[in-house]
Order: structure tokens, then C-alpha cells, then sequence
């Protein structure tokens, strides 16, 4: 979910916590007083928001890795986004100098983000998605780009080009233009570029999806965007999913990568089930089944024709051609409007 900036950023971030927590997809949120979906306001000067029907308070860091923490949750928000990209590689000065803060207070910050990344579970997942979603709205000042930028491109690139196993580190030190040295720096193994390129080729695509929908073209526009970005057809797209082939082999051997398509996964299935609920709040799309069922539908055979015409034995037309068809059927449309 985009939540416009042009209020500040820290009523931004706090709009931007409380609808991932308490009204993911658009939905709206419970009200444990009155032990129903209620609609909520946020409560000036504090970060906090209030049951229109009761004036219960629900403060969206209480049970977050943010609870109790007096730094403003925009900085927290930032920070989050530098040590998501760059898992394990982020200093506390680095975060201390992106933020303008002192070095102690980085220092807790970042030890807080990675603890709470190391342990997995829910509170890892809500620091993936917020990420994601903060970055995906230009939170952060523009950056130059750091060598580790530079690897994370060229090792999608080098990869997704030959495969892991024919890639040297040499290849990839050149196409970014950095030392060999630098490559073990940032990586301990291409097992570790190659994750690392996996989650660049990602975020791309994620935010490549965002300014789409950012557009107030309407929905079967937007439905037409998923389609558009569901099958391989320009190089950005194609680089992602012969990187998601090289990840899908190594699953089994490596938790990390398992965890990572699960996170990618997930994030791109949130992203079609709110392009799907809008689509049903104003009145243009008339699903067959449940929205959450129309939505793993959709995902399934999309997955199954990216790969196809990945592996070069389906056209992306006409896996193009038969998933608009799917999905007119499944929303409830003319086929001709996606086709």
C-alpha cells in the first residue's frame, strides 16, 4: 500500500505501520472493544488512532520491534530500509550518517533491526514489508551509488546471463567495475551474490509495479500492468525470472534462499489482492470465488507460464494471450479488455 507523502514524513510512516498491521489489503481494521471492523482516525499529536464508534486508542508500534523506542518512527523506517538491502554488510555509521543521528543511537537501532531479522517470525516478515513499501516511496534522500549497488546490478545481470555455475567472481568484479577483493568484501560465496542479486532484481520489479499503480488509470489498467509484468518479455523481467530458476535450485540446500521467495512471494500476491479489492470496492471486477482463492488462481498460472516462456518453449504472447483470457474469466470481465 502507497501512502502519499505529501503530508510529513512522520505521519506518513505512521499511516504507512498502521495499515500494513491493523488493515492490510485496504481492509478495514477490528476494534477488539467492540469486537467488530470499525473505521478509525488518527489522533493529532500523538501516534496513535481511535475507533470512530467507541474512541478506543490503538497505538500501531505497541507489539512492533519499534514499541517503547522515542526515536521517530521515520528514522526507524529508514533504517530498516538501509540494513534490509544490504543484510549483514550495514555499519552503524552508515546508518548514523543516512539518518543525522549520533552513533550510539545508529548503534542501537541497528542491533535491534538485525536481531530482530536473525530471529525470523512475524516481526522479521512486518520489517520485510514495511521495507519494501517505505523504499518503494522514495523515503530515503538519493544516495550515489555504492560499490555494493554496483555488484548486486552486475551480479543479476552476469547471473541471470550465464547461471551461477559458469559465472566467476572475475565477471562480475568487471561488469561493476570493482576489484575482485571487493567481491569477497560484500560476499562470502556466489551462493551469497547470487541472493543478493535474487533481492535486487526483486525490489525492481516491485517498484517498476508501484509507479504503475501509483497512476490513477483504473483498474482494469492496473489489472493489465499484472499481466504485463506476470510474463518475462523485456530483459528487466527476463533477468528476474531466469534469476528466480537459479534460486529455485538451490532451495533445498539453502534455507535463505527458501525464506526469500517466500518473502518475494508474498509481497507480489499482496500486491494483485489489492488491485483485485479495489476493483471489487468500485464496482468493475465480479470475481467467480472468494478474492483470496481468485488471487492464488491468478498467481499459480502466472508462475506456470513465466516459467515456460523463461525455459523458451511457450511465446510471451500467447502465454500472455492465455492468461489474460484466465483472468478475465476469473475477475468477472470481457475477455477483450485484457486481451
Amino acid at each position: 500500500m502507497q501512502i502519499s507523502l505529501e503530508t510529513s514524513k512522520g505521519d506518513a510512516a505512521l499511516a504507512l505501520l498502521w495499515a500494513t498491521v491493523h488493515a492490510p489489503g485496504g481492509g478495514k481494521p477490528r476494534c477488539r472493544r467492540c469486537d467488530a471492523e470499525r473505521s478509525f482516525h488518527r489522533i493529532s499529536r500523538r501516534r496513535a488512532y481511535a475507533c470512530d464508534s467507541c474512541g478506543a486508542h490503538v497505538y500501531p508500534t505497541a507489539s512492533t520491534p519499534f514499541a517503547g523506542s522515542p526515536v521517530p518512527l521515520e528514522d526507524w523506517l529508514d533504517a530498516v530500509v538501509l540494513i534490509v538491502d544490504a543484510p549483514g554488510k550495514t555499519r552503524p555509521n552508515r546508518v548514523a550518517e543516512a539518518l543525522g543521528t549520533g552513533y550510539r543511537r545508529a548503534w542501537r537501532m541497528t542491533k535491534r533491526i538485525e536481531t530482530t531479522l536473525h530471529a525470523g517470525g512475524e516481526d522479521a516478515a512486518l520489517l520485510h514489508e514495511l521495507a519494501a513499501a517505505w523504499k518503494g516511496q522514495g523515503s530515503l534522500d538519493p544516495v550515489p551509488d555504492s560499490p555494493e549497488d554496483r555488484i548486486r546490478r552486475a551480479a543479476c545481470k552476469i547471473m541471470a546471463q550465464r547461471g551461477i555455475d559458469a559465472t566467476r567472481i572475475a565477471d562480475i568484479a568487471r561488469e561493476a567495475g570493482v576489484s575482485k577483493a571487493s567481491i569477497h568484501y560484500y560476499f562470502r560465496s556466489k551462493d551469497e551474490a547470487l541472493l543478493a542479486a535474487f533481492r535486487w532484481a526483486g525490489d525492481q520489479l516491485h517498484a517498476t509495479l508501484q509507479r504503475l499503480l501509483d497512476d490513477d488509470a483504473g483498474t482494469v489498467e492496473h489489472v493489465r500492468h499484472l499481466l504485463e509484468l506476470s510474463i518475462p518479455r523485456d530483459q528487466g523481467t527476463f533477468e528476474e525470472y531466469l534469476l528466480w530458476l537459479e534460486v529455485w535450485g538451490r532451495v533445498r540446500r539453502h534455507p535463505a534462499f527458501l525464506d526469500e521467495c517466500v518473502r518475494m512471494s508474498q509481497r507480489w500476491a499482496d500486491a494483485v489482492l489489492a488491485v483485485f479489492t479495489a476493483g471489487v470496492e468500485n464496482g468493475t471486477l465480479h470475481p467467480v470465488a472468494p478474492l483470496p482463492e481468485v488471487r492464488e488462481r491468478f498467481t499459480a498460472i502466472a508462475e506456470s507460464l513465466a516459467l515456460r516462456t523463461t525455459l523458451g518453449y511457450k511465446s510471451s504472447s500467447t502465454a500472455r494471450e492465455v492468461l489474460a483470457r484466465f483472468t478475465a474469466e476469473q475477475l468477472g470481465i470481457p475477455a477483450k479488455e485484457l486481451t
